[in-house]
């Protein structure tokens, strides 16, 4: 099976401005990257126009649909910081006004919410290559309102309801926030009242806490329940509507009972759920000692985790905030059954245990990977004075050890990832030889009896780029380095019969926050390298 000639290019993204990630401000406050267009849906409710922010995936094959949700005093123009991530993936994406603001009575989480965010869902899935059985709903502070609500009400299918730091009782935020002096009373009482007197039954019937759960429609749906344990001190929505929300769909499912109170009666210390004095502690403190036991969520510590077949709830160290990596926490339809004889070379990120071929590995459960990346290798140095590092120098060898470990059968496709350590600041005053070591090496390559007797295609995936800041002495600078590099070495490749995928522009920025170290990319980010490889061997035939 051989690839069908094709070539993928990569848009060059340029960002304007950078907005802080914890916190969505309520109006633009950054330009939306050009990619996007803003399109008008027709209410099926009131026949009024709504409208949204849409980004169509570029890819021939279907995708998912993220439906992202403005905060509580946001419309559809308020800037999304998943909006980098989401042009980096591919991904659908559709950002909804539905009914703006939450201070009048058709927004907070009404019937006519709800309507519009299936009409949003509609518009995209006809107007999107978006994958109807993979939609994911995500939403901050007022949009993890909607988004519980959207859980409770919503007639589709969603795969996954992602709610960070969201408020799951209106009647309790409305007196924690007269207590506490936020605008927020105000707000509330705009939607539920039509006189000055707050309306309590109207609040608690549109608030998700206390609404039927629909579950047999979400069987097959996951919720996840994020909130930072300082909020409701530091932040303006406490942390236990997150986990009054946990106990109470968990409770139904284990026991059958809707009332929260009589679930908490009926399994006082079921490690299930979440105690009252558990609730207590993390309130009084704001930490857990024993957080150590517990996996991290990136680079934060959580302090309370539970789960219950589908019902999700993490609480997490942080304030009232969506993390940046939230959509690396989506579970979505990932493997293919691609069956395929695949060569990788890389460095570091292609030989760490969750790098990007091991991730290719996940996604491609049929296919012979077989990966002779090595950390620190190089295109054609002597790394920390390794002769064993440079790829030119060993490139027979390495091809050799491919052809042992593939016996009489053929590759149908080599993926070159390399450049990340010829960027070096040891390197920095040689990097005209870094794109005359990268023509010899293609060249070399070519000419390799491997190559020829399997005839495969030649794909030349870039490095990825490094953090500008706050990075290991050794890596300073690297990045402008690779900024210059990458033009000559993809025009090097494509000359040479290389097709090129262009991961060094897209990442920029999302590296940030999925490298602890600016170089290595946790798993989610290695997930975005592997996707586009695969989006690219589905043209194998």
């Amino acid at each position: 099976m051989k690839l069908q000639k094709r070539f993928i290019a990569m848009p060059l993204l340029f960002w304007i401005g950078m907005m802080a990630l914890s916190q969505r401000n309520d109006r633009v406050e950054v330009q939306w990257p050009k990619v996007v267009q803003t399109v008008e849906i027709l209410s099926s409710t009131d026949g009024t126009v709504q409208k949204a922010i849409l980004y169509s995936s570029r890819s021939e094959t279907p995708k998912p649909l993220i439906v992202s949700l403005h905060t509580w005093s946001g419309d559809y123009l308020q800037y999304d910081p998943l909006i980098r991530e989401i042009v980096a993936r591919d991904w659908n994406y559709i950002h909804p006004d539905f009914r703006g603001p939450n201070n009048h009575p058709e927004a907070g989480g009404s019937e006519k919410v709800i309507s519009d965010l299936m009409d949003a869902i509609n518009y995209a899935l006809k107007n999107t290559n978006s994958d109807p059985e993979d939609v994911h709903i995500i939403g901050l502070s007022g949009g993890g309102l909607v988004t519980l609500a959207a859980y409770m009400n919503l007639d589709f299918p969603v795969k996954t309801f992602s709610a960070w730091a969201p408020i799951s009782d209106l009647e309790a935020w409305y007196y924690e926030s007269v207590g506490r002096r936020l605008k927020y009373a105000r707000d509330i009482m705009r939607i539920v009242s039509v006189d000055t007197v707050f309306n309590r039954d109207e609040a608690i019937r549109r608030s998700p806490l206390w609404q039927s759960f629909p579950r047999k429609l979400r069987e097959d749906a996951n919720l996840f329940l994020y909130a930072g344990v300082h909020d409701g001190c530091k932040g303006s929505v406490p942390f236990t509507h997150s986990v009054k929300m946990y106990n109470r769909l968990a409770g139904e499912l284990a026991y059958g009972v809707a009332d929260l109170d009589s679930v908490i009666s009926l399994k006082l210390k079921d490690s299930i759920l979440v105690s009252q004095e558990e609730m207590i502690d993390l309130l009084t403190r704001r930490f857990h000692p024993a957080f150590e036991t517990l996996p991290k969520l990136f680079d934060r510590n959580v302090f309370l985790l539970r789960n219950f077949r589908n019902i999700h709830l993490t609480i997490f160290d942080g304030g009232h905030e969506q993390l940046p990596q939230a959509l690396g926490l989506i579970p979505y339809k990932k493997t293919t059954s691609l069956k395929y004889n695949i060569l990788t070379l890389g460095d570091s990120n292609g030989e760490i245990p969750h790098g990007w071929v091991n991730q290719l590995k996940n996604m491609m459960p049929e296919s012979k990977i077989i990966n002779i990346s090595q950390s620190g290798r190089t295109i054609g140095f002597d790394n920390l004075g390794r002769k064993e590092l440079n790829a030119l120098r060993n490139i027979d060898e390495y091809l050799n050890q491919a052809q042992s470990q593939i016996g009489h059968e053929t590759y149908d496709c080599l993926v070159v990832c390399l450049g990340t350590n010829d960027a070096k600041k040891v390197f920095a005053n040689r990097q005209e030889e870094v794109v005359a070591n990268f023509r010899k090496l293609l060249f070399r390559v070519k000419k390799h009896q491997l190559i020829r007797t399997s005839d495969p295609r030649l794909l030349f995936v870039t490095p990825p780029p490094m953090r500008t800041y706050d990075i290991l002495e050794k890596y300073e600078g690297g990045n402008e380095r690779l900024g210059k590099l990458i033009p000559e070495l993809t025009a090097i490749a494509k000359n040479m019969g290389f097709d090129v995928i262009d991961i060094y522009h897209p990442l920029q920025g999302i590296l940030d926050y999925y490298a602890e170290d600016g170089i290595h990319m946790s798993a989610p980010g290695q997930e975005i390298i592997a996707s586009k490889i695969v989006e690219y061997l589905k043209f194998l035939k």
